[in-house]
């Protein structure tokens, strides 16, 4: 090789080298996120799902998350969402219609839950036998359809079409795909209208703490043999954008129990990462 030649190609081979050295990188595995703290609790009775803005998820126990459970009122999101789109409700202050004929009142009825109501005070006070009449009004076909379509849980509607959600009924969804399917509906990318979407955003409750804006939905369950099971589920919308998670426990504790040391134990999780400050510990169930 020629002198001129060899001085030609010596940054060549440099290049050459970088892009070598480059594409190596681009191969190494990503670093594992850290497990989230959830406290003394035993990890096998709860778990914590956040995905961060730039799409980091971080999870408390991998295989313990992977649980499927039964979603109770945290369906009342999709529920609401499907009923949007179907036109049966027209903006987060639409009256849902309380049936008595179909739904007579029970003594375990929360107050308020016999009543008409804008969609926004029935997510608020979580009011079942609303959310149950809209089940119908969707019909089988069409609330299947849109499972499907969400991708949501195991897509069940086995049980009945107006409690497949609830204890017995035959839905199941794990923590990180609740994360997945509020992640969608918070960056608006389910198959369904953004109407729809803005809608259910805007009728979930929500709390201020700072900078910080809570958005959540809570639902609470129980399987015959088992131990009560508590979820929290929602969003923080923060400066950097929206941390979207999914919180659940298990209580062997009676109803009132589950409902205070979910909201207790979810916000603390909350709290330690940072993401919220909860002034309050109320809830619903």
């Amino acid at each position: 090789m020629k002198g001129g030649d060899r001085a030609l190609n010596e940054p060549m081979r440099a290049l050459t080298l970088i892009v070598l050295v480059a594409a190596c990188g681009e191969k190494q595995p990503a670093a594992t996120a850290r497990p989230i703290d959830i406290g003394g609790l035993a990890k096998n009775s709860a778990c914590f799902v956040v995905r961060a803005p730039d799409k980091t998820v971080r999870t408390s126990d991998e295989t313990v998350c992977a649980r499927s459970m039964r979603p109770a009122s945290t369906f009342k999101i999709p529920t609401a969402l499907i009923g949007a789109e179907l036109g049966l409700l027209d903006g987060p202050d639409a009256i849902m219609t309380y049936d008595a004929k179909a739904y007579p009142k029970e003594e375990f009825w929360f107050e308020g839950w016999d009543r008409d109501q804008p969609l926004r005070e029935a997510m608020r006070i979580s009011a079942v036998p609303l959310f149950r009449r809209l089940a119908t009004q969707i019909g089988a076909e069409r609330m299947q359809a849109h499972l499907d379509a969400f991708d949501y849980g195991n897509k069940s509607i086995a049980g009945g079409l107006d409690r497949f959600w609830l204890g017995g009924g035959g839905l199941a969804i794990s923590a990180p795909e609740q994360v997945e399917f509020l992640s969608r509906l918070v960056d608006g990318t389910l198959p369904v209208t953004p109407k729809a979407m803005a809608t259910v955003r805007d009728a979930l409750p929500s709390e201020q703490a700072g900078d910080a804006v809570l958005h959540w939905k809570t639902g609470t369950a129980k399987e015959e043999g088992a131990p009560w099971t508590g979820w929290l589920v929602g969003w923080v919308d923060r400066p950097d954008g929206p941390h979207v998670f999914a919180c659940w426990l298990e209580d062997p504790g009676d109803f009132d129990a589950v409902v205070s040391h979910r909201m207790t134990f979810c916000k603390g999780v909350l709290a330690r990462l940072q993401l919220f400050t909860p002034p309050s510990t109320a809830g619903a169930p």
